[in-house]
């Protein structure tokens, strides 16, 4: 018998009793390994809440280990983590699925038929009149009239011209690699890919950032890692929380983007860059390096891979965001041997990538057409980011640290606690916003939102966030009130 309670006079939001419910009855063994939860429906019709607030429970206890979804079945009570369980391939899917569910949301035909702007508030791209699809075609006309094939095969570490001039880019930010020590991919997902891969095993621990990507985080999981939270401040990660992590829980990695961090763009700082090494050093950890917005900042402190000389680093970069979405060309820097395992990954996964693709991107960079594009795009971006900014505060909001570059403004409405409710308030009006839970690894509560700045003329928009904490209200006053006398409890069977 499962008896959930809620209490209207807790003071806490009504996801975290739940969650607080549902493991008190685990830790008094009231619920067994394999016995099956409730299903959203019934458990929000007992409890009188929102469907929206069971979901949100369920993915927490999900991501924190407790329960499991199973396709098409239902949530159960996971079993103890033990080197069998932690191979459980369904149970891992259902985790890294469940990580981004609000924000693929965005790609729904929902979201698609929105404007342009209400999508991208909370999208991570530029927009496509942004990008250089123009460049692209002739670049890639030039080379079909030169004989090229679309169908040529690359090599395994890629075409090497382009590895050439990658590591004299490198060299600008202060990262010695030769060209053999780097490796092609088919854009940093598929470098996400093959670095997990080769790094972290099923029930290994890793280090994360919060906030940090979300993306990330789900491919993690889909690996079977375990994540370990490092609180992200102004100047980079908490050291005395993650060296307490590494002690405890002798992690494999630390991934994080030491510049321009995805969502709050913050700069890890210098002094911080180096205990955070020796941390890596000490514990034996290795640190990968998310480096994908690196044209959008002009200057920033070192790269971490710079400071450790790819040691226990390695480094990943890409230019779909700088290019296209849609051509996927990436690379990974690492230690020669490093490359050598993850190259041998690559043969196995995806044999080669694109040539074609690989050779357009060194066409656009050895004729310097790519600088002039991207210091067009940094412009752009500080005129928009200046201009969101000032938009936010005008409101209300409050806009975290001062971002110099990078795509992304981080800002929390003060009147408002969870912008979950925010975001599902703007949702019936049309406006689609990323929530600061969905950039959280274990999906915790969060006032704050990610917004792109490649949309701040839109004035439609910032009257609607203007009215933040009445669309925060008014969601979690139709979805989530408890539907009861005050003073009183509702119990689920």
């Amino acid at each position: 018998m499962l008896n959930l309670v809620l209490n209207s006079h807790d003071g806490r939001p009504l996801v975290e009793q739940l969650v607080a419910s549902v493991r008190q009855h685990l830790e008094a063994r009231l619920l067994r390994p394999g016995a099956r939860l409730p299903s959203i429906r019934s458990l929000a019709a007992r409890l009188a809440v929102s469907r929206f607030t069971v979901i949100e429970a369920y993915d927490r206890l999900v991501a924190s280990g407790h329960i499991e979804s199973r396709r098409g079945s239902g949530f159960y009570v996971a079993a103890p983590a033990t080197p069998e369980t932690a191979c459980d391939r369904t149970g891992v899917l259902d985790r890294a699925v469940d990580v981004a569910n609000l924000i693929a949301e965005l790609f729904s035909d929902e979201a698609r038929a929105a404007s342009t702007a209400n999508r991208l508030f909370a999208g991570g791209c530029l927009p496509n009149d942004w990008q250089e699809e123009s460049g692209i075609r002739r670049y890639a006309r030039k080379m079909v009239s030169q004989g090229v094939q679309l169908t040529d095969s690359g090599t395994k570490l890629g075409f090497p011209p382009l590895r050439d001039v990658l590591a004299r880019r490198l060299t600008e930010l202060g990262i010695a690699a030769a060209p053999s020590q780097i490796l092609l991919t088919a854009g940093a997902t598929h470098a996400f890919d093959l670095v997990i891969r080769y790094l972290v095993a099923p029930g290994d621990a890793v280090l994360v950032d919060d906030p940090g990507y979300y993306n990330l985080f789900g491919h993690l999981k889909l690996a079977g890692a375990r994540l370990l939270p490092v609180p992200r401040g102004r100047d980079g990660p908490d050291l005395d929380v993650l060296a307490a992590l590494a002690a405890k829980y002798e992690p494999k990695a630390y991934f994080t983007m030491s510049v321009l961090n995805n969502p709050t763009c913050t700069h890890i700082q210098p002094a911080i860059s180096h205990r955070l090494l020796q941390l890596a050093a000490q514990h034996r950890f290795y640190v990968v390096e998310d480096d994908i917005f690196a044209d959008f900042v002009e200057a920033a402190p070192p790269r971490l891979t710079a400071l450790d000389r790819l040691e226990r680093t390695l480094y990943v970069g890409s230019f779909s965001k700088t290019l296209s979405s849609d051509l996927r060309v990436g690379f990974v820097a690492a230690a020669p041997e490093t490359i050598d395992a993850i190259a041998r990954m690559k043969l196995l996964t995806a044999i080669t990538t694109s040539e074609f693709g690989e050779r357009v991107v060194y066409e656009m960079l050895l004729g310097g057409h790519y600088r002039k594009h991207v210091a067009r795009i940094r412009e752009r971006l500080a005129a928009r980011r200046a201009r969101m900014a000032s938009e936010l505060e005008r409101i209300g909001w409050e806009v975290y640290g001062t971002p110099e570059a990078g795509l992304f403004l981080w800002a929390r409405h003060p009147a408002v606690e969870n912008s979950l409710w925010t975001a599902q308030g703007a949702r019936s009006e049309g406006l689609f916003l990323a929530p600061g839970a969905s950039f959280r690894p274990l999906h915790d509560i969060s006032p704050w939102m990610r917004f792109n700045v490649t949309c701040s003329a839109d004035a439609a928009v910032y009257r609607i966030l203007a009215r933040a904490p009445e669309l925060a209200q008014r969601a979690a006053t139709d979805g989530a009130r408890v539907q009861r006398a005050p003073g009183s409890a509702r119990a689920a069977a």
